[in-house]
């Protein structure tokens, strides 16, 4: 077993009885240098010396000392740290004299720089606070960026267009070849009136002095639609058979008013808009889809087919698709149908339009807005855009209603009077649609 006590032997050499003298300041003092995370390599350093001319005469400072040395890619400096606290001194023994002269020996810190970076490097350092974040981002992405985003950079600085030497005559040009090209344009007004007319809404007398002339129930309601439209189970059984609490309370309260003999064209109003929130019921919860028309006819079983091939026809578009046989043999057309957000705004359209006929052009939309499942704010605009004013419930009304004051402030009414006016164009970009 080895002796783990048996130290090992360092050379040294022996000092007998050196003395150690502080050895005169001169302005060539050795220097002390040290690297952090680098080596250096075997090249000549050259040391320099810099003296503050500020300084005042009476106190005089020793100078600033570094060291520069360079090789084909990079150069190497070294400068004094000035916070530095500790003083380093080099000693020379001479073994003749049995002297040892201490220096003062400034130390410094040798870092290494790229030779390539160096120009880029001053001119961020000329710049100072005024190189901006998006420069800084450019710089990075110069340096450390993948080869796409620095062709993207190098092509966004080719086709950058400086305009700070474009005179007033160049400006003016381009002015007049700006308004020679746009005296053209539509008008605010114009923009507006076209935007009116793309809209899905049904004939309408701009001009009408009577409300009751604005929208003509021919136009809404084709006369094979309205002719297909019967009351006899309403009337025999005295009540609305739907599901639809807009419906059921006014045609409830009609029957009980002398039923089809009074109110026979606001039942038959009624029983169509019950047909219409079916039809806008299913579609929205399929996103606009909607199943084959025979197949259709046999889900809406309280709508007749005339109505229910109408609506197909009004609010709805067709793919067409190929014809099949079905098990009785016969061929059938597997058509897809859908309904885009701009006929779904149709059957908001009439649904609402009808609802003013039936309501004497004074409608409740809390029943509405239950029955269509969407927000106050999306029916309201409905509303507006047929040219309906939005107010709140009346007094009388509330009372007549039997709600409270505060459900009476939940409860909105749209309201058409003439002339009529359509809300002014929207001067942004609309939001998009649901789906």
């Amino acid at each position: 077993m080895p002796n783990t006590e048996k130290k090992r032997k360092r050379a040294s050499v022996a000092f007998n009885d050196a003395t150690i003298v502080n050895a005169e300041t001169t302005n060539f003092p050795p220097i002390v240098a040290s690297t952090a995370g680098i080596t250096l390599p075997d090249l000549p350093f050259n040391p320099y010396a810099r003296v503050d001319s500020a300084a005042s005469k009476k106190k005089k400072t020793r100078p600033e000392y570094l060291l520069h040395g360079t090789n084909a890619r990079l150069d190497y400096e070294g400068l004094e740290d000035s916070s530095e606290l500790v003083k380093h001194y080099v000693g020379i023994y001479d073994p003749a004299t049995g002297t040892v002269e201490l220096h003062p020996a400034p130390a410094v810190q040798v870092k290494s720089s790229v030779k390539a970076h160096r120009q880029r490097d001053l001119e961020n350092q000329n710049k100072g606070s005024e190189s901006t974040f998006a420069e800084s981002r450019v710089a990075l992405g110069k340096a450390f960026g993948t080869r796409k985003a620095q062709s993207a950079l190098t092509s966004r600085e080719i086709n950058k267009v400086d305009a700070s030497g474009v005179d007033a005559s160049v400006g003016s040009a381009i002015m007049g070849h700006v308004e020679e090209n746009t005296k053209d344009m539509p008008s605010t007004e114009e923009l507006g009136k076209s935007l009116q007319s793309d809209k899905p809404l049904p004939k309408y007398n701009k001009d009408a002095a009577k409300v009751a002339d604005i929208y003509k129930r021919e136009d809404l309601i084709s006369e094979e639609e309205w002719n297909s439209v019967w009351l006899k189970d309403w009337v025999e059984n005295n009540t609305a058979d739907t599901k639809f609490v807009y419906v059921k309370t006014r045609a409830n309260r009609l029957l009980e008013d002398h039923g089809d003999k009074k109110y026979a064209k606001e039942l038959k109003i009624l029983k169509y808009i019950a047909s219409l929130l079916d039809f806008y019921v299913v579609q929205s919860k399929a996103r606009g889809k909607l199943m084959p028309l025979h197949k259709a006819k046999g889900i809406f079983k309280h709508t007749p087919p005339a109505v229910i091939e109408a609506f197909y026809e009004k609010f709805a578009e067709v793919t067409p698709g190929q014809q099949t046989k079905d098990e009785t043999g016969k061929l059938r057309n597997n058509d897809r149908y859908s309904v885009p957000p701009r006929l779904e705004q149709k059957i908001l359209f009439w649904i609402a339009i009808l609802s003013l006929m039936v309501d004497q052009y004074d409608v409740d939309m809390f029943d509405l807005k239950t029955d269509l499942s969407i927000q106050p704010k999306e029916l309201s605009q409905v509303f507006r855009e047929v040219g309906c004013s939005i107010k709140e419930l009346t007094q009388l009304q509330a009372q007549n209603l039997g709600v409270t004051k505060q459900e009476a402030l939940q409860r909105k009414r749209a309201v058409l009077k003439v002339p009529l006016e359509f809300p002014p164009p929207p001067r942004k970009r609309a939001a998009a649609g649901r789906r």
